[in-house]
Formats: structure tokens, sequence, C-alpha cells
């Protein structure tokens, strides 16, 4: 069954770092930055089914400003510039000044409902919790009834003691990441940037 995750990166970072950093934040904790590992938890989704195959990994972030947050705008264009490399397709938004993720939603959003169109998977997986993506899976089944096509959607999140919803994206199967499945998707590498 092939198999398209859709990574939406700030969520599953603020969800991992909810459901398990230690209060206060220890900076240096696995959860107090971007530590996981793209790839391996995309395959680790998957491959928890058998007859599933990865058929294409996506993902999705805002990127900060370079002269406000010159820290974490260099962190994450390294991270996006690493996973190009490994041939996932990234969409890389921005964040404004408040805070707010910029295209990130409806890129993905609209993604899902190209590939759907394209018939280009059997099961998808998106990476959030985020109920703004519950109208774009109801498109997507919509399309797939019309291609005479049965279709498998499933929203994967980190779950912990501190996590504020146990709910997922509408519409899908929730899947629940734990603490351990999460912490063997750490990626080792160091993406921080050198101080201009």
């Amino acid at each position: 069954m092939r198999t398209l995750v859709l990574i939406d990166g700030q969520n599953l970072f603020h969800l991992a770092r909810r459901a398990w950093a230690p209060v206060p934040l220890d900076p240096s904790s696995p959860y107090a930055w971007p530590s996981y590992d793209v790839e391996k938890l995309a395959r680790t989704l998957v491959e928890r089914v058998p007859g599933r195959t990865t058929a294409e990994i996506r993902f999705y972030t805002g990127v900060p400003n370079a002269s406000t947050q010159w820290f974490w705008h260099g962190f994450w264009s390294n991270k996006l510039r690493h996973l190009r490399n490994r041939g996932i397709k990234v969409y890389r938004g921005r964040i404004n000044e408040g805070g707010q993720e910029k295209g990130v939603d409806v890129s993905l959003a609209l993604d899902l409902v190209q590939a759907t169109h394209e018939q280009r998977y059997d099961a998808a997986i998106i990476v959030s919790q985020d109920w703004d993506f519950g109208p774009a899976v109801h498109l997507a089944k919509m399309v797939a009834r019309a291609q005479g096509r049965e279709l498998v959607f499933e929203s994967a999140f980190p779950f912990g003691p501190r996590s504020s919803t146990r709910r997922g994206v509408p519409g899908t199967t929730w899947v629940r990441i734990d603490k351990a499945t999460y912490d063997a998707c750490r990626d080792s590498k160091d993406y921080r940037p050198h101080r201009p």
C-alpha cells in the first residue's frame, strides 16, 4: 500500500515539547528543539502496518526572518537543505513577526488533495494534530470516491502526560506517537548555525 507522509514540522516540534520536555524547560533537553529525524520517523510510521511502503515524504515548516531570529532561521535553513538532499520534498513557509506561520497549512492541504487527484497514494499519514486539515481530508475523500477508490487517512502526533488534547485531524484515524518511538527517531545531526 503506497503511503504518503505529510509532516507539519512546527506542529510536530511543539507537540513533542509539550508532551515530554521538562518543566521548567531545560535547553539541553532533546525536546527543547526539533530533534526528530524526518525520514526515520516517516518510515517508522509507515512500516508499523504490514504491506505499506513509503511512496513519498513531504515536510512543511515556517522559517523566521534571519534579521529577527538568526538562530532559528539558520537551524531550519540547514535542516531543510539536508532534507532536500535526501530527496524529501520540502515546503518552506515563513513565520511573521507575531510568531505565526504563513502558507504552511494551506500548502499541505493542497498537496494532499492534488496527490489524491493524481492517484499517487493509497494511504496518507498527516503528522499533525491541526484541525484545520479536516476539510482537506474531507475533500480528498470525495475526490477518491469519485475515482472509485477507498483511501486510508491517519493523523499521527506526539502524545504524553502533558499533551493538551487527545484528538487528531478530523476524518482520520488517530495514531499517537509515544515517547519511545519519538526517541528512537532522533536526528543526531547538528543544524545549529554559527553566530554571524
